[in-house]
């Protein structure tokens, strides 16, 4: 038997998506936000959040494991990429 997915608050999903817009590092704000630990972990909550009422579980836990490991320290800034010849 399938899992029924069932819907969250529609009104929701707008609200959540412009959060992640917020939080959402740009070209721009890269250099001066691509290290801050905060912020790159909640611009993971963000998307994990989205992932999590568009039924994407996996992507979700992905997400959240991230940001979980940006408070912590675990995860660094990878450095410019236009610095690595690409």
């Amino acid at each position: 038997m399938a899992a029924t997915r069932h819907p969250l608050n529609p009104a929701a999903l707008p609200l959540a998506r412009a959060l992640l817009d917020a939080l959402r590092i740009n070209e721009r704000q890269w250099h001066a936000l691509k290290g801050s630990r905060r912020h790159r972990a909640a611009e993971q909550v963000a998307a994990g959040l989205n992932q999590l009422l568009h039924h994407q579980d996996q992507a979700a836990m992905a997400s959240l494991q991230a940001a979980l490991d940006w408070l912590r320290g675990d995860l660094h800034d990878p450095g410019c990429p236009d610095r690595h010849g690409g």
